[in-house]
């Protein structure tokens, strides 16, 4: 049984919730510029259910592309409501300082047709720019560079602008850092066997990660949102994962909770303007995809993701496919890794449209 979904008015949200999203998966950092923000010293206002924005705007994906206003203002909507301040500067300066070095970790694998969109990462560019972040302190990645550029996504790697690149070939990775794990196919290890090392960009380049995953089915794990696009972006060496009876489980939770990586993401957006329930998570079928048009915003990355799980699952049925949720097993894993709230009961779901 699953609790109703709640219906408030964004007022009525900054009235009772402001602040109670922001929790599980936060950088340490992240706190501290969270107490500074509203003013207190130690701990911060205990909630004691996890909280999901969405955000949706009916009618933004009917052109095919989204319009950038429309988009900005879905973006300062939900980071109000996230926050509880109300202006852009004071939004997005609640989890970034001038001083930080933000990566904003994309999905480009999907080409133009089911990637992050660039609208969605030039909306939280001005947001990290309105908070006083230098342009070329963002630095927009993935994994491979190719599939930036497929997405639309120009390299840069030059001293003005927001910096673009791929852990392959240009950042490389971190033989220092890695996850280590026995839990895959040792037949499909690749040159560091047992490990798995991470980004130089994860270690090295950046003080702070923003996750923006698209929506979307996985053949293999079920779905690819918040979790999976952050770990096995973040690392190398990742079939290994993949066949049965793993299904990238339970490494997409691990490493994840890998303090590397976990001690610097601050902010998930799922951008679920389009959204694809089958054949991801590079899916060309069009009759798969459908316009959610919808962003989703949280610091609670398993919540997010059982969220998106249950949407996608849904749409699934409609067109009779088989259920994903066997198959997302790492979702609850990283509940059980103490990452965030899967259990749907302790899950609230506020929804606003702009």
């Amino acid at each position: 049984m699953h609790n109703k979904d709640n219906h408030l008015s964004r007022r009525d949200f900054l009235k009772h919730t402001a602040l109670g999203v922001v929790g599980a998966g936060i950088g340490i950092s992240g706190f501290r510029n969270l107490q500074v923000a509203i003013g207190t010293e130690g701990q911060l206002p205990s909630f004691d259910k996890s909280r999901v924005l969405a955000v949706k705007n009916n009618g933004i994906m009917k052109s095919g592309s989204p319009d950038q206003k429309i988009v900005q203002k879905m973006m300062d909507e939900g980071m109000f409501a996230l926050t509880g301040k109300k202006t852009t500067a004071a939004a997005w300066r609640t989890l970034f300082t001038p001083e930080d070095v933000v990566g904003v970790k994309i999905n480009p694998i999907g080409g133009v047709k089911l990637s992050t969109r660039p609208e969605v990462v030039k909306a939280i560019v001005l947001g990290l720019k309105a908070a006083g972040v230098k342009e070329n302190n963002i630095i927009v990645w993935d994994r491979f560079s190719y599939h930036l550029i497929t997405a639309g996504f120009p390299l840069n790697q030059g001293g003005s602008g927001v910096r673009c690149y791929g852990t392959e070939p240009t950042a490389g990775y971190d033989k220092e850092s890695y996850y280590e794990s026995l839990d895959d196919d040792y037949t499909l290890r690749e040159d560091d066997g047992a490990r798995s090392l991470f980004s130089k960009v994860v270690t090295q380049h950046v003080t702070a990660i923003i996750n923006v995953p698209v929506m979307k089915d996985h053949g293999i794990a079920g779905v690819t949102l918040c979790l999976k696009n952050l770990a096995f972006g973040a690392i190398n060496n990742t079939k290994r994962f993949h066949p049965t009876p793993y299904f990238c489980d339970p490494a997409s939770a691990e490493v994840c909770v890998h303090p590397v990586l976990r001690n610097k993401v601050r902010l998930h957006i799922v951008d679920a303007l389009q959204a694809c329930f089958d054949g991801g998570p590079a899916s060309m079928k069009t009759w798969t995809m459908w316009n959610e048009e919808r962003l989703f915003f949280g610091t609670d990355p398993v919540a997010i993701d059982r969220i998106g799980l249950e949407i996608i699952d849904k749409k699934r049925k409609e067109n009779n496919l088989m259920s994903v949720f066997q198959k997302a097993k790492h979702i609850a894993t990283a509940e059980k890794k103490a990452l965030g709230v899967y259990d749907r009961n302790n899950i609230v779901l506020i929804e606003l449209n702009v």
